[in-house]
């Protein structure tokens, strides 16, 4: 086992003593939320991904990641913040995303078209692997990342059933080239649409969130740029405020120079846990990712984890 792994196979266990440890407290102390609010209804408020709710995801994904010419896999992490928060106008809700990104990739500077990041994984450039006898993994870059909005036009009523309600929610999205160094972004201006809709159960919570960009604009040295992320989310509820399941992504990528599309599939499995941080609702978790379907042909992810805590705010207290 590599220095790395054992590094990140304690970070986990770790993640699973605090939370099962907050879980405890809270259970014992039980504190009300803010608007009088349970955990139980929080996390039933979390579930929904166009919901009122002001949000602010903390993830930490690690990656390995290999691919052809090269030795052996190699890590990329990422840190990412996601503000999200609605804007009410009437009937309808804006859900408003923004991610910020801090990648730390295992390859130099000077490879700029080699490896991408895109949001929620890492994929390689169709047709950029490095030649045979030159090896990108010399160093490591790290830095601030391109800057992602989404921006999601919701009902705020959702369409109830006997068992369930089902959202839904469309949108542009839109990928600004801030990134602090050539190799931590792609260089362009991109555009597109997003589309969420989900299944909220009393025991699942199903759902799938697409993206798709074109790129309209940006560095005319830096290769143009079409690609797909659809991330699914399926979790079975447990007591006491815990679920089991997984929310990966799914990146389909594709060259306008040599029209090759590279398709990476991840499955997983986590658990998370919703709970009160003092008097502050948040949600806990820690999930791996195995990717079932990956590029050959160039870098791609082969498995990774990734640990996240979210706190919320529910919006109506900023309306009083």
């Amino acid at each position: 086992m590599t220095r790395k792994l054992k590094h990140c196979v304690l970070v986990l266990m770790a993640t699973l003593t605090i939370t099962g440890a907050l879980a405890e407290e809270s259970e014992e102390a039980a504190p009300a939320a803010p608007e009088g609010l349970s955990a139980e209804e929080i996390s039933r408020m979390m579930d929904n991904p166009v919901g009122e709710l002001i949000m602010l995801p903390i993830q930490y994904d690690f990656k390995r990641v290999k691919g052809p010419n090269t030795d052996g896999a190699h890590t990329v992490s990422t840190i990412k913040l996601t503000p999200t928060f609605p804007v009410n106008l009437g009937d309808i809700n804006i859900i408003n995303r923004v991610a910020l990104s801090f990648p730390s990739l295992p390859i130099d500077d000077g490879f700029p078209t080699f490896l991408t990041q895109v949001p929620e994984t890492v994929v390689g450039t169709p047709g950029a692997a490095p030649p045979p006898g030159v090896d990108p993994f010399d160093g490591r870059t790290e830095g601030f990342g391109d800057l992602v909005y989404v921006g999601l036009l919701s009902p705020r009523r959702a369409i109830k059933t006997k068992s369930a309600s089902i959202i839904w929610g469309v949108g542009p999205t839109a990928i600004f080239p801030t990134a602090s160094k050539d190799v931590l972004g792609q260089g362009k201006y991109q555009i597109g649409p997003a589309a969420v809709v989900g299944y909220l159960g009393k025991e699942w919570t199903l759902g799938l969130f697409g993206q798709h960009w074109r790129s309209i604009g940006g560095d005319d040295s830096r290769p143009n740029v079409q690609q797909t992320n659809v991330q699914y989310f399926i979790y079975k509820k447990l007591r006491n405020q815990w679920s089991i399941g997984a929310s990966p992504s799914i990146t389909i990528s594709q060259s306008d120079v040599t029209g090759e599309t590279l398709l990476n599939v991840p499955v997983g499995i986590g658990v998370n846990k919703t709970l009160f941080l003092g008097k502050l609702p948040a949600r806990v978790g820690v999930e791996a990712h195995y990717y079932a379907i990956h590029e050959d042909q160039t870098i791609a992810p082969r498995w990774g984890l990734r640990f996240s805590i979210t706190p919320v705010i529910p919006a109506a207290m900023l309306r009083r």
